[in-house]
C-alpha cells in the first residue's frame, strides 16, 4: 500500500475527511451549528413576538368568531321569521281583496300553514262585506283540532292583539305567550291586517303562528359551548331565551332583567336591542369581574335581538395553546435542521452547482442542452429532473404557442366574419312616409362579445304597418348568437303571417321550444305601429316595458303586462297592449344591457340613468346613438353586457307644409 492511499484512511481514523479537516472544524458542521444557534434564537424571539401579536390576533379572531355566530345565527332567523312573514303577508294580500268564501280560505290558510317550515297554525278573521253578512274567526291548526271563535262565542274583537293589528298597516311579531288554542303550547305570532285596495279600514286580519322551541332550538348548540351565553330578545324587550332563567316560566324583560342581577355593564347592549341596532363592546361581568366580548345583532327587520356573549378566558387558553404549540415547534424544527444542514451541506454543493449552471442556460435561452445529474436518486435528482422536464417543456410550449397563435388568429378571423354576418342579418333604420306622417324606426345594437344574443328587427307589412321587435337572449357569445338567428327568423316569418303581436309571440312560442335542449330562451318586445293614426299593439314575452317620449319631454313607462320568456315552454297567454303613438312621440324600447350597465363601484346605470339620458327633439338614431353613448361614458372601464336599444318616432309635417304639396 502506498502513501497516497494511507493518507485519507489515517486522516479518517482520526475524525478528519479527505481533505484533512476534521469533522468539528468541517464546513458543513459550522453549518449545522450555525444554523441551529439561529434557529433557536429565531424561535425565542418568535415567540416573544408571536405572545404579544397572538394576544391581539386571537382576541380579535374571538371577537370576529363571535361576531360571525351571531350574525350566522341572526340571519337563521331571519330566514325562518321572514318565510313566516312573507307568507303571512300573501294571505293578507289574498284574502283583503278576493270573493272566495271564508271556508275557501281557510283552506288556502292550511295549505300555506303545510308548506311553511315550523308553521303549527293559524287565525283568520274576516269581517262580512256587506249587510247581511256574517262574519268569520276561526283558527287552523295542524296537531290541535280548528277552532271557530264565533261557534265559541270568543270576543276576539276586543282583544288587544286584534285592535293592535287593524291599527296596523304592517305586520308585527308578538312577544312570546301561552297559546291556549294551539295546546298550551308557547309562541310567537306574526299579525297582518287584511287591508282591502283603497280602503280606510281592515276587513280582518290573519296571523301564522310559530313555536318559541322553533326559534330557540337552533341557538342551543351555540348557548351550550362553554363560556359562551346566548340571549333572544323579542321585539318589546320580552326575554325568548336566556341561559339563566326559564322564560316559560318567568316572563321578564332583558331592562328588568339587567336590573334584578345589576349587571350595569349591560347597558350599552341593551339600549342598542331598543333602538334595534347592531353593536359589539369589551366589558366586565359587573358580577363576577369576568371579561367578556359581547355582540347585539338584530334579526332582520323583525323587531327581535340576539345578545351573544363570549368569556375572555377561552380567548387566553386559545392563547397559551397557541404558545406552546409554537414553541414545542419551534425547538423541534431547530434541531432537525441542525442534524439535516450537516448532513446534506457537504453532498448538495456541487451537484446544485451544476443545476445552477443549467438553470442559467435556460434563462440565456438554451433550451437544446439537456441537465446534467438527472439519473441522481437524491433530491438534487428530483430537482434535476424538474429542470429536464422544465426545460422539454418550454420546448414543447413553444410549439404549441406558434400552433395555438396560429388557431387563435383563425378563431379570431372567423368570429370576425360570426359578427359580420350577424350585423348583416340585421335591418338597417328606415323611414315610412305616408302623406303627410313619416314614421322615423331605428335601432342599434352592440354585443358584448364578438357576437351576441341581442336583436331587433323591423318588418314592413303588406298594408303598410310597421311591425318591430326586440330581444335579448339567455346566453353570450357564439351560443346566444345562433339562437338569435333562429329567434330572429322565427318572428319574421310569424309577423308576416300574422302581423298581430300576442299572435306572433305565441306562434314563435311553439316553434322556438321545438329542438331548444340547451333551455335557451329570449325575452321579447314586439309591436305594430299604423303610420297614419300612429295607433300601436304591443306585446311583450318576459322583457323589460319600454317608454314613451312625449313632445314636450315627459316621460312615461308603459305597462305593457308579459307573458313568459320564449323558448323555456309553449304559451299563447301574452296580453295585448293598445295605445296611439301622436305627432312628435318617441317610443323607445331596451336590453337589460342599458339599465343594468354596471360602472367601477358596481353601481347600476338603471332606469334613472336612462330617462336622464334621452330627450325630446330627437330623431329616432340620435335618440339611440346618445343612450348608447351615455352608457359607455358611465360603465367604463368596467364589462358590459349587449346593449341594444330600439326608438320609433312619430312625426308630422306642419300644416302650410301639406297646403304646398303638389297633388
Amino acid at each position: 500500500m502506498n502513501a497516497g492511499e494511507h493518507s485519507p484512511r489515517a486522516g479518517a481514523a482520526n475524525g478528519a475527511d479527505a481533505s484533512g479537516v476534521h469533522w468539528r472544524d468541517s464546513l458543513r458542521t459550522r453549518i449545522a451549528l450555525w444554523s441551529g444557534l439561529m434557529a433557536v434564537a429565531v424561535v425565542v424571539v418568535l415567540t416573544l413576538a408571536m405572545a404579544a401579536y397572538l394576544r391581539r390576533d386571537i382576541a380579535e379572531d374571538a371577537r370576529l368568531d363571535t361576531l360571525a355566530n351571531a350574525r350566522q345565527a341572526a340571519e337563521h332567523l331571519d330566514t325562518m321569521m321572514h318565510t313566516l312573514a312573507v307568507t303571512t303577508d300573501g294571505m293578507s294580500l289574498l284574502a283583503a281583496d278576493t270573493a272566495l268564501e271564508p271556508s275557501v280560505l281557510s283552506d288556502t290558510l292550511r295549505a300555506l300553514i303545510e308548506a311553511t317550515p315550523g308553521c303549527v297554525g293559524g287565525l283568520l278573521a274576516l269581517e262580512p262585506r256587506g249587510p247581511g253578512g256574517a262574519p268569520h274567526a276561526g283558527y287552523v291548526g295542524l296537531d290541535v283540532p280548528d277552532r271557530d271563535f264565533i261557534a265559541m262565542g270568543y270576543d276576539y274583537r276586543a282583544q288587544a292583539w286584534f285592535q293592535k293589528t287593524l291599527e296596523s298597516r304592517e305586520g308585527w311579531w308578538s312577544e312570546p305567550y301561552l297559546n291556549e288554542t294551539a295546546g298550551d303550547v308557547w309562541m310567537v305570532t306574526y299579525n297582518a291586517a287584511l287591508w282591502p285596495d283603497g280602503a280606510d279600514e281592515a276587513r280582518g286580519m290573519v296571523s301564522l303562528d310559530l313555536p318559541l322551541t322553533t326559534l330557540t332550538d337552533d341557538l342551543q348548540t351555540l348557548a351550550h359551548l362553554p363560556g359562551w351565553r346566548v340571549t333572544l330578545v323579542a321585539p318589546d324587550g320580552t326575554l325568548a331565551l336566556h341561559p339563566e332563567i326559564d322564560v316559560t316560566r318567568e316572563t321578564r324583560t332583558v331592562g328588568e332583567l339587567a336590573e334584578a342581577f345589576g349587571r350595569d355593564d349591560l347597558a350599552p347592549a341593551i339600549e342598542a336591542i331598543r333602538q334595534h341596532r347592531s353593536f359589539q363592546m369589551a366589558h366586565a361581568d359587573a358580577n363576577t369581574g369576568e371579561q367578556r366580548f359581547t355582540v347585539v345583532e338584530p334579526v332582520g327587520d323583525s323587531g327581535w335581538s340576539l345578545l351573544v356573549s363570549q368569556s375572555h378566558a377561552l380567548m387566553a387558553a386559545k392563547l397559551n395553546e397557541a404558545l406552546l404549540w409554537l414553541a414545542a415547534g419551534g425547538i423541534v424544527l431547530s434541531l432537525l435542521c441542525t442534524l439535516l444542514v450537516r448532513r446534506l451541506a457537504r453532498r448538495i454543493a456541487q451537484p446544485v452547482r451544476r443545476l445552477s449552471a443549467s438553470a442559467a442556460q435556460l434563462a440565456n435561452g438554451d433550451y437544446e442542452t439537456p441537465v446534467a445529474d438527472t439519473r441522481r436518486r437524491d433530491e438534487v435528482g428530483v430537482m434535476a429532473r424538474t429542470l429536464e422536464h422544465a426545460r422539454t417543456s418550454i420546448q414543447r410550449q413553444l410549439t404549441e404557442i406558434e400552433e395555438m397563435g396560429a388557431a387563435r388568429q383563425k378563431l379570431e378571423s372567423e368570429l370576425s366574419i360570426a359578427r359580420d354576418i350577424q350585423l348583416a342579418m340585421l335591418p338597417p333604420g328606415r323611414v315610412i312616409d305616408r302623406a303627410d306622417h313619416h314614421l322615423e324606426a331605428y335601432a342599434q345594437l352592440e354585443p358584448a362579445k364578438a357576437v351576441g344574443g341581442d336583436f331587433y328587427s323591423f318588418v314592413e307589412l303588406a298594408d303598410g304597418d310597421l311591425w318591430f321587435a326586440i330581444g335579448d337572449v339567455s346566453d353570450k357569445g357564439v351560443p346566444a348568437a345562433l339562437f338569435m338567428a333562429r329567434s330572429t327568423t322565427v318572428l319574421e316569418v310569424a309577423a308576416r303571417a300574422s302581423g298581430d303581436p300576442p299572435d306572433v309571440l305565441a306562434r314563435a312560442s311553439r316553434r322556438l321550444v321545438e329542438g331548444n335542449d340547451t333551455c335557451m330562451f329570449a325575452t321579447v318586445l314586439c309591436g305594430r305601429i299604423n303610420v297614419r293614426t300612429g295607433d300601436c299593439v304591443l306585446a311583450s314575452a318576459g322583457h323589460d316595458p319600454p317608454v314613451l317620449l312625449h313632445p314636450d319631454g315627459r316621460i312615461e313607462t308603459l305597462e305593457v303586462e308579459t307573458g313568459p320568456p320564449l323558448g323555456f315552454e309553449v304559451s299563447a297567454d301574452f296580453p295585448r297592449w293598445e295605445g296611439r303613438l301622436e305627432p312628435g312621440m318617441t317610443l323607445l324600447a331596451y336590453t337589460d344591457g342599458v339599465t343594468e350597465a354596471f360602472d367601477a363601484g358596481n353601481v347600476a346605470f338603471g332606469m334613472e340613468g336612462m330617462i336622464a339620458s334621452i330627450g325630446a327633439g330627437r330623431d329616432a338614431r340620435d335618440q339611440c346613438e346618445h343612450l348608447i353613448a351615455d352608457v359607455h361614458a358611465y360603465a367604463h372601464p368596467a364589462a358590459q353586457d349587449d346593449i341594444t336599444v330600439l326608438a320609433i318616432r312619430l312625426r308630422q309635417d306642419a300644416p302650410h307644409l301639406q297646403e304646398e304639396a303638389p297633388c
